[in-house]
């Protein structure tokens, strides 16, 4: 059983914006907690077609966590890196169909 302390640390860690290391997908990330108490991840994507949102468990959190990298908080970011950067569906269909690659792509969301 963990302590409710570390949970909310870990909560505040996880709450930002990251993106998939092998599809470029950005999502918007606010952690949770279930009826039973553990810690789940509440997913919405932000630079897809379609939005789609994802809810992961406490027990697949450490496989998010190898799979996903960390851009920013949702605190320090502005409107321009929003619209430009997050949102932005053709930089990510850029990097889908291999106009722009992978080093462009990640160098872009996370050296704006």
């Amino acid at each position: 059983m963990r302590k409710k302390g570390k949970i909310k640390v870990m909560k505040s860690k996880l709450n930002g914006y990251w993106v998939n290391k092998k599809s470029g997908t950005i999502h918007s990330v606010f952690p949770d907690t279930d009826v039973f108490g553990k810690l789940k991840l509440i997913n919405s994507t932000l630079n897809l077609r379609y939005e789609r949102m994802y809810f992961i468990k406490y027990d697949n959190i450490d496989r998010f966590l190898k799979n996903y990298e960390f851009i920013c908080s949702k605190e320090n970011v502005d409107n321009d890196f929003f619209v430009d950067v997050l949102a932005n569906k053709k930089l990510k269909s850029d990097f889908s169909y291999g106009f722009i690659s992978k080093e462009e792509f990640f160098n872009t969301v996370k050296g704006y």
